[in-house]
């Protein structure tokens, strides 16, 4: 959560000294914002702001880094340079291992050593994915400056920055609304974008659609049935349907929700089973949190869920069924899953069975 105290640091200008900062988030959306905030936050002109991507561990590179690092500012009080992905921190060991004749191209200067202390008139910022604590360079930026690991936004700030970028495409959104779109995209908990992992650019992304397409509508308020279209495959309300068709006992639009999903994919069968097995375990752990006196938001956080909403949603449903049946549905899904995992039961034909049952 380190995205607050460097918020925090930039605005007390604790940041802005000669020291090297690094940055280190898997979110591509936060490494570039920040950038920009330390750039700005620091009074640099951009004739006054070095960049340099992915240096090559064996190239002269480091000398141009503390070249750059020693030029004088021309338009500004300080000169900034940005070095992004450094090998040196992302733990290319080999390459950390230079052989002698490598070495003797550069002019002698070991980077870890010279950001110990740099020039008074020189901000130096890293930005990496991930990195090699055991480096030494990693090292000597901890030992001599700031190190900021920048984790993805927890759901409210997740809210806030899903809201912004719809009212700067000038539309509104209910809470409700606004709840739905962020479950939607699938940023805090599994969802159908196979082997994908949600980032903010994807959130921006969508949430540009969907504004897109409610202002093509000549609107400038977004509701859920916008949501279910300009997301179709991520929302997944027939899951919802479902659960709704069974928790009221009715079995035959269940089973007919079920075979809408499958004549438009096959392999929905392999997500609806995944996800019905995640949803009775939040079901049957919020019956028995709620029964102890927890609240919704202790609940998610109990359950190691990052979705308030899609909890208190499947806590709803949890409701309709006594803490027995919970149990006994969530061990035939098992038990499903197992059998179609093992070759023993057609998959089109072990959802079908099950709902049945239920």
């Amino acid at each position: 959560m380190d995205y607050r105290r460097i918020n925090e640091d930039i605005k007390s200008s604790a940041v802005d000294k000669a020291a090297p900062i690094l940055l280190i988030s898997e979110e591509l959306l936060l490494l570039d914002f920040y950038e920009k905030r330390l750039i700005e936050s620091f009074g640099a002109d951009p004739l006054d702001v070095s960049v340099f991507s992915g240096v090559e561990a064996d190239s002269p590179f480091d000398d141009e880094i503390m070249n750059a690092l020693d030029t004088y500012p021309m338009f500004s009080p300080v000169r900034v340079v940005i070095v992004r992905n450094h090998p040196k921190l992302s733990g290319r060991k080999a390459k950390e291992d230079d052989p002698p004749a490598s070495k003797a191209k550069k002019t002698g200067r070991e980077l870890p050593a010279y950001i110990a202390q740099l020039p008074e008139t020189a901000r130096l910022v890293f930005t990496a994915t991930a990195v090699n604590k055991t480096l030494s360079l990693y090292k000597a930026i901890d030992k001599h400056g700031m190190a900021y690991e920048i984790s993805r936004l927890e759901e409210p700030d997740l809210r806030a920055f899903a809201l912004k970028r719809f009212k700067k495409a000038g539309v509104e959104l209910a809470p409700d609304v606004l709840n739905a779109f962020i479950n939607a995209t699938g940023y805090n908990e599994n969802s159908n974008r196979k082997d994908i992992r949600v980032d903010l650019f994807m959130v921006e992304n969508d949430a540009a659609r969907l504004a897109y397409y409610v202002a093509a509508e000549g609107r400038t308020e977004v509701t859920l049935s916008d949501v279910e279209e300009c997301l179709p495959g991520i929302l997944h309300t027939d899951d919802f349907a479902m659960l709704d068709a069974i928790s009221l006992g009715k079995k035959a639009e269940a089973v007919r929700l079920l075979e809408n999903a499958l004549a438009q994919d096959e392999d929905t069968m392999f997500l609806l089973l995944a996800l019905f097995i995640g949803h009775f375990e939040i079901m049957l752990g919020y019956k028995e949190l709620s029964s102890a006196g927890m609240n919704t938001n202790e609940i998610t956080s109990a359950l190691g869920q990052r979705s308030e909403w899609r909890v208190r949603k499947l806590g709803g449903y949890a409701q309709r069924f006594d803490k027995r049946k919970l149990e006994w549905i969530l061990g035939r899904l098992y038990e499903t899953d197992s059998d179609v995992k093992s070759g023993n039961i057609l998959p089109r034909d072990a959802l079908t069975v099950l709902l049945a049952e239920i």
